[in-house]
């Protein structure tokens, strides 16, 4: 009795901390082309402003039309993957809630595939940021690093308030 409790709570902690990082890790659809939902394409770095980042730079029209072309270029690398992580989290669950007994080394190669299409996502992201910002002048990376420098005191400050250092 005691060794199916303490299973069925490992199991448990397991599978929140699983489906919180599989919430953070999918796609609530598409991929966006511009808009609030870059967060999923770049992870959880900076690249999640890149939508305040980009309005704060002023881009100009052609620089806009070129911004929309590397979003619009790198859109279907990212839906397919996005697709790829959608199947093997899915393949993941369906393993883990199998009938009988699963163990660790059961699940790695799904957790080995879950983790080799994160890389390749955050990798995509980066080359899509990186594109992004050669469009910009040197200007304009003067005014995102101010915007990023303020955007950090803002986050650090909000740490210390809900963690309740200050």
């Amino acid at each position: 009795m005691r060794e199916s409790r303490l299973l069925l709570t490992l199991t448990g902690l397991t599978l929140v901390t699983f489906c919180a990082a599989m919430a953070r890790a999918q796609p609530l659809g598409s991929p966006p082309v511009m808009g609030h939902g870059h967060a999923r394409m770049f992870g959880d770095s900076g690249a999640t402003m890149l939508p305040l980042v980009l309005k704060q730079a002023k881009l100009t029209p052609e620089q806009t039309k070129q911004v929309q072309t590397i979003m619009e270029t790198d859109r279907q690398a990212l839906r397919t993957l996005f697709t790829q992580l959608e199947a093997a989290n899915s393949q993941f669950t369906t393993k883990l809630f199998a009938p009988g007994a699963v163990q660790a080394a059961d699940l790695t190669p799904q957790v080995q595939q879950i983790s080799q299409l994160r890389q390749k996502l955050m990798e995509q992201g980066v080359k899509t940021a990186l594109a992004i910002r050669a469009v910009l002048t040197p200007e304009q990376l003067a005014k995102v690093s101010q915007l990023n420098e303020r955007i950090q005191k803002v986050h650090a400050e909000m740490r210390s308030i809900f963690e309740g250092t200050d």
